[in-house]
This record gives structure tokens, sequence and C-alpha cells, in this order.
């Protein structure tokens, strides 16, 4: 199929999780998700020059949510998403212009997912994050990471290394309640477009072709113009927690995030073993989103023994610190219900991961993790003396391309 320019894409992630001690509720919780799809060589079907065309489904089963258990709305597991059923994640026109230096997307898509504040190396793991850092999404009307909206992205590359590109990407809420299950749906149209999100990005970026040690650096801004509600005030103007009432209506949030990745230490200086360092920070400019200043940091140790050069040894840690109107309405939300105790400003999240890898494409992945404060945001009524949570689980990877040795597309995202 090469030949005639038709490449096959998929995946599989299964997770099972316990939440075993701490948090507000012991339990277990299960999440699948299967996507399928083609990317097209329209220059060797078409004869149209740097075109692509890609497409790709999702279909999304099990519970996958563990904040009912661990007490933290953010603990997720990775692959989470927004509900069950089949969703078409990406419906896109791909072209180079400019003798490959300038590209640009348009159609169905998310500006997650490898475009903006992304990292091959976050989707390793198993519940801290995965696509992007968690605050990109949390400060965003984003759809979540299996989910598409009309877009349109426009990347150059003054050199090899160096990129700039933004984008618009359509804010559709209704999206993140219901499934349309075929494609396209009514969800294709603008009527339900609730505001734009705008994100920006400069960077530099190496790889193994071209770097003994490759690294990745990146600045982002973004801006969401829809509507959301104030963490702590009605339409009147007082505390919703203690006088009840609709939440204050607000349009507009931005945020600045830097991000960077580099490779260490190599035990072969010509391998691609090695320890990878990486880090994000995200920080809220405007508007009162829930989180204040996010961070990201962890280290990648890919082929930690020689014997097994396709196993990796992850640890990642996030932290949040919560709005100021968002913590004191939860204290407001304690005092009305007759509690003493103060809500923590932040949330701190540690988790380990080793994958095993079984065959070519095919990744066992145990995971811990461990959470300090978590944060409560999923309940009506907020429970007491909540310090920590666990969460433990297997991941299993499976990807279609390297699995069946079949040739896959090269496209470029920054």
């Amino acid at each position: 199929m090469e030949q005639y320019g038709v490449y096959l894409t998929g995946w599989n992630v299964s997770q099972v999780d316990v939440a075993p001690s701490g948090g507000t509720n012991a339990g277990s919780f299960f999440n699948n998700n299967a996507g399928i799809g083609t990317d097209l060589d329209l220059q060797k079907i078409l004869g149209i020059q740097g075109a692509q065309f890609h497409f790709f489904a999702v279909d999304t089963a099990g519970e996958a949510h563990a904040g009912e258990f661990t007490g933290s709305t953010w603990a997720y597991l990775s692959w989470l998403g927004a509900h069950d059923g089949f969703q078409v994640r990406e419906f896109s026109w791909d072209q180079a212009l400019l003798h490959n230096k300038v590209y640009i997307l348009a159609g169905r898509g998310n500006p997650k997912g490898g475009e903006f504040e992304g990292s091959e190396l976050y989707c390793l793991f198993s519940a801290v994050l995965c696509s992007a850092p968690a605050a990109l999404t949390v400060n965003g009307a984003l759809p979540s990471t299996t989910i598409s909206t009309w877009e349109f992205r426009i990347l150059v590359k003054p050199t090899a290394h160096t990129y700039i590109k933004g984008g618009i990407w359509e804010i559709e809420p209704s999206l993140k309640a219901t499934n349309h299950n075929s494609w396209p749906g009514p969800d294709w149209g603008f009527d339900r477009a609730k505001g734009e999100y705008f994100p920006v990005e400069v960077g530099y970026r190496t790889n193994f072709s071209n770097d003994l040690y490759p690294r990745a650096y990146d600045i982002g801004f973004t801006y969401d113009t829809s509507v959301y509600n104030d963490p702590l005030y009605n339409t009147r103007g007082l505390p919703r927690a203690v006088y009840g009432g609709t939440a204050q209506p607000r349009r507009g949030r931005t945020q600045l995030y830097i991000q960077a990745q580099q490779m260490l230490w190599k035990p072969e200086k010509k391998g691609t073993r090695g320890t990878i360092l990486f880090g994000a920070a995200n920080f809220q400019l405007s508007g009162d989103p829930p989180v204040k200043r996010g961070f990201v940091g962890g280290v990648v140790d890919w082929g930690p023994f020689s014997p097994r050069p396709r196993d990796y040894l992850g640890v990642a840690v996030q932290a949040f610190q919560w709005n100021d109107r968002l913590t004191q309405a939860m204290n407001d939300t304690y005092r009305k219900q007759g509690s003493h105790q103060k809500w923590t400003n932040y949330e701190t999240m540690l988790e380990v991961d080793y994958g095993f890898n079984v065959a070519p494409g095919i990744m066992v992945a145990p995971y811990f993790e461990y959470i300090w404060h978590p944060d409560l945001l999923g309940y009506t009524t907020l429970p007491s003396h909540v310090g920590f949570a666990l969460q433990t689980g297997l991941s299993l990877f499976m990807q279609l391309a390297p699995a069946f040795d079949l040739p896959a597309l090269h496209r470029i995202r920054n």
C-alpha cells in the first residue's frame, strides 16, 4: 500500500487501576481507548506536491476517572476521554509550501496531541499527564484528547531546528457531554461554537539524525475567548458558595508556558538509549482559570538495561497552585458545612512507571502514583481530612505500525 500512498495507523491502550488507600474511597476502575486511521500521501495518489491527508477515529470505553476514589479531579487516567463512544480524532489536510518552509493544517483536529506544549515522553505515563501538561487543559475550554473540532494551524520553519506556529480551534462545549457516533454529525456545523482557542508557540528541536543528545525548548501563549464561570462570585457579585445563585459569567483567559527537554547521558555515544530530563511550567496571565501556576518535571531512562534496550523507566511530578478565588470559594464551602478546615491551595502528584517492551509495538507498564492534597473539586459536599491518595495500576499499549512492521508517513509538527 505504501507505493500507492496509503499508510495505516492505529493503537489500543487498556488500563486497569486501583485506589487502595487514602483519598475518599477505595475502588478500582478500567479504561480502554482504541484508535484506527489512515495517512494519505496525496502526492503519490493525486500528484499534489507536499500534500497529505490524515484521518483517525477513536472509540473510548470504561470508567476512566479516579476522582471518586482519590478525591483528585486531575489525577485521572492519562487516556481519559470526555465520554464513552466513537469520535473522530482527526480529519485534516496537511500541506507543505515554499520548499517545506511553511506547513498548513486545516480540518478537524485537536491542539493537544503533539501540536502545542507536547512531548513524545508524556504519554509514557499512565496517570499524571498525557499529550500535554494538565494545566493547558484545566485553564481553557479545550476538548479532551479524543475529540476534534474545526482547526487551522500554520507552521513556519526558519531553519531546520527552529519553528514558529500558531492556530485557531473552535470551542464547542457540547462535545464534552455527548458524541455524534458518526461523522459528520451535528457538531460538524458552526452553530454550536462558543468561542475560539488561539495558541502560539516558538521553539527549537533536534533529533538523533542531527544531534547526539537531542533537545527541545519552546515557549507558548494561549488565548481562550469562550465564556466560563467565575470560581467565586455569583451574578450579584457575592460569594456563590455562601449565597448560592448563578455563577458570574466571565470571558477571556490567557496563559504563558515554557517547556524544555534534554537528553543528558547515554551509555553509547551513537546509541539512542539514555537519560532524558524534561519539564514545563504554565502561568495564568489573565482571567480566573482554576490553576494559577502549574509545573511538570521528570526523567525518563530509555533502555535502562542493555539486554532491555526498548524498556523505559519514568518518574514524573506535576503540581498545581490553585487560583486565589477558587481557594476562597472552597474555604467558603467548608465554612458553610460548619467545618473550620482550610482547603490546601496546591496539589502535587508523583508517578513512577516501568515499561516492559514485550514485542515490537507492545508495551506493558505498571505504575504507582502518590497524590498530596487531592483537590476534591468534584464534590458538592467536601470530605474532611483528605491529605493523600494512592493510585496504582497497569497499562497495556499496542501500536499497529511497529507491531506489524508497517511503514509510516512522516509528518511535520515542529
